[in-house]
């Protein structure tokens, strides 16, 4: 008898939730078409080694607005252009916010504080100001104009000295040299050189950082898609980043110490570079928004 009773409030209990669930609770907004979802992992299975691949090949299927659900992550995915407009220009105020579940902005978003994870607000709209109106005018790109035109030099009369005798050029660590060289002055205001003290060491080992930091971005955490497996790490995600991010504030607050104490890395040059420009300013940035900016100014 005692077992009927518990099975009758069980089922009653049981009918009484779904009808509340369907008369009571709102409706979901309606979704874009998307390719089907499967409990836990969502659509995950639909992406290749090369996720855009997939999702062009996925918006030709469903549309150039489409949802995928990665995980427990619900996504609006845009591939029109005027669409994306309207997200990222007209309407950017309301897509503006960052999830602050990522452990990609835990370590290198410095805690969230940089442009790129930041939530919405103050702080966001400050980075923002400081980002259009100091760091990436016309004016201000212009005044390095020298310094890029000088490496590209650098760099042709450099495999013009590798190819003599016919010989196999080797392109990706030119390039790399190039783009870390104009990195270089224009956050430091000189070209990257290893017998340098102070910049030498510390840059090399930032940029090696960033250079990691741009593969581990172009890669799917499973953590951050299925909270639930984020504490086991499963693709050592939060091992390699640990180590990453010490180096670069250990590089960053080295240089940004020499800088504080009045020693300029380029005494007589009459550009300034983005540390004496960040350093300056009125609205002044802690030391960890100013390395956030650093970072992302190197990507």
């Amino acid at each position: 008898m005692e077992f009927a009773f518990v099975f009758c409030f069980f089922v009653v209990g049981v009918i009484s939730a779904l009808l509340y669930f369907t008369w009571f609770v709102p409706k979901a907004m309606p979704r874009p078409p998307g390719p089907p979802s499967w409990p836990i992992v969502g659509s995950l299975f639909y992406l290749s080694k090369f996720p855009h691949r997939s999702m062009e090949e996925l918006a030709k299927k469903h549309g150039p607005i489409m949802s995928l659900r990665l995980g427990y992550s619900n996504n609006i995915i845009i591939s029109n252009a005027e669409m994306a407009f309207e997200v990222l220009k007209i309407h950017d105020v309301d897509f503006a916010n960052r999830p602050r579940n990522l452990i990609i902005g835990k370590y290198l978003g410095f805690d969230y504080s940089n442009i790129t994870f930041s939530p919405y607000g103050d702080h966001w709209r400050l980075l923002r100001k400081i980002c259009a109106t100091e760091l990436l005018t016309q004016m201000r790109l212009k005044s390095f104009e020298h310094g890029r035109q000088d490496e590209m030099t650098c760099m042709v009369e450099n495999i013009t000295k590798h190819s003599q005798g016919g010989k196999i050029v080797e392109m990706r660590p030119i390039f790399q040299q190039l783009i870390s060289n104009i990195i270089c002055r224009m956050l430091f205001g000189k070209r990257r050189e290893k017998s340098d003290s102070l910049l030498g060491s510390n840059f090399d080992e930032f940029f090696n950082c960033v250079l990691t930091i741009v593969e581990i971005v172009g890669t799917f955490d499973i953590g951050d898609l299925i909270p639930i497996l984020k504490p086991f790490d499963l693709q050592g995600f939060e091992k390699r980043l640990k180590p990453i991010k010490k180096q670069i504030e250990n590089s960053l607050s080295n240089i940004l110490k020499e800088y504080r104490k009045g020693n300029k890395i380029v005494a007589d040059s009459t550009t300034k570079d983005f540390v004496e420009i960040l350093l300056g300013l009125d609205e002044k940035l802690d030391e960890r928004s100013t390395m956030g900016v650093l970072t992302v100014r190197v990507h």
